[in-house]
Formats: C-alpha cells, sequence, structure tokens
C-alpha cells in the first residue's frame, strides 16, 4: 500500500474491544500521537504475539502503522501490564479509575506532553506503592490530568503538585492537602461535564 506509515510510539492500552473475526480494536494513548484507535489483526486469537500486548493497562512500546485511513498495531516491545505485575487491590483499583478518567476526558489525536508524561511516571511507579500511596497518586494523577487537559484553573494550590513525578515528599504533601485537592478535583469533574 503506498502511502502507509510506520511510526514507534511509546503507549498505554486505555480500552480494547473486538473487531470483527479475531482481532481488537484499541485504545491506546501515546507520546507522539494522544490518543489513536488502532485495529490488531488476529490479535484474539491464541498464536498472536500482540494478544498479551494489548490488555488493557499494558504500557510500553508499540508500532503502528497508518493505513489508507486507520492505524494498525504490529508490533509490542517492553509491554507491561499493571494488574499481572504484582501489584495490591488498592493500586489496581486506582489504575482502573485513571485509565477510566482518560477514556472519557481525551478524545482524538493530539499530543500532550506533560498528560503523557505524567500516566506514563503514575503506572511506572503504581506496582512499587502500598494503598495510602497508591491513593495519593490516583490523586495527583487524576489533578495533572484534570488540569493538562484545562479543565482546573491554574493557581497557586495547583501549581505545587503538577510535574511529572510521583517521589514520597510530594505523595506526603498530597496526603496533607487532600481535601482541598479532592474539591480542586471535583470541580474540574463538574467542568468537564463528566
Amino acid at each position: 500500500m503506498s502511502g502507509n506509515r510506520n511510526i514507534t510510539v511509546r503507549g498505554i492500552v486505555i480500552a480494547r474491544r473486538g473487531a470483527g473475526e479475531g482481532s481488537l480494536r484499541v485504545s491506546l494513548y501515546s507520546d507522539t500521537l494522544g490518543l489513536v484507535q488502532a485495529t490488531a489483526r488476529s490479535a484474539r486469537e491464541e498464536r498472536s504475539q500482540l494478544r498479551s500486548h494489548l490488555q488493557e493497562g499494558t504500557w510500553g512500546t508499540f508500532t503502528l502503522v497508518l493505513g489508507r485511513d486507520t492505524w494498525r498495531v504490529t508490533g509490542a516491545v517492553d509491554a507491561r501490564n499493571l494488574y499481572f505485575s504484582g501489584m495490591e487491590k488498592p493500586a489496581k483499583e486506582s489504575a482502573a479509575r485513571v485509565l477510566e478518567m482518560v477514556r472519557q476526558l481525551v478524545h482524538g489525536e493530539g499530543s500532550d506532553a506533560g498528560l503523557f508524561a505524567s500516566l506514563w511516571e503514575f503506572f511506572h511507579i503504581l506496582p512499587l506503592l502500598r494503598e495510602k500511596e497508591a491513593r495519593d497518586a490516583e490523586c495527583l494523577a487524576v489533578l495533572r490530568a484534570l488540569s493538562s487537559l484545562g479543565y482546573v484553573e491554574d493557581s497557586p494550590a495547583v501549581r505545587d503538585f503538577l510535574g511529572i513525578h510521583y517521589d514520597t515528599p510530594r505523595l506526603m504533601k498530597v496526603r496533607g492537602a487532600r481535601s482541598r485537592l479532592v474539591k480542586i478535583i471535583n470541580g474540574g469533574i463538574a467542568a468537564s461535564g463528566l
């Protein structure tokens, strides 16, 4: 096919569903393209090498090919799934809520480097966190996403929590300001129309 374009992106599988017989349609939030809807042929079949790499909550490096009008996933490397990483139940629940929020708020292609970096770091650190830390990291991830998407007003109270890192001092700061941050997050969610 003429006009095809191969691209390699870091991405997070936000959602997946069946597409035809044996294929998958995945929503992949990527560093350079933003949210991409892509098809993976025969990815539901047991013999597929992509099958395990296209589970919801998987993050890694993906190869995409742009056909006439759709993206296709043709490869994945260094892919890890959050739900199979030995995380405790509260961390898995935090991951699921953040994935759901991204599914609902992010629409169409268009990269946001800050949002992607924050989510990438969140999914990277989450398996290492205990229950309270996971809840604090979730609060931080949601606040950063809402801010990045323009649903939270820029203010000194918010600016202290923006960035991409989820280090222990920052998570402790979230715990101390949780009620104020939850109020800001709820205002952002209301502004988004969810």
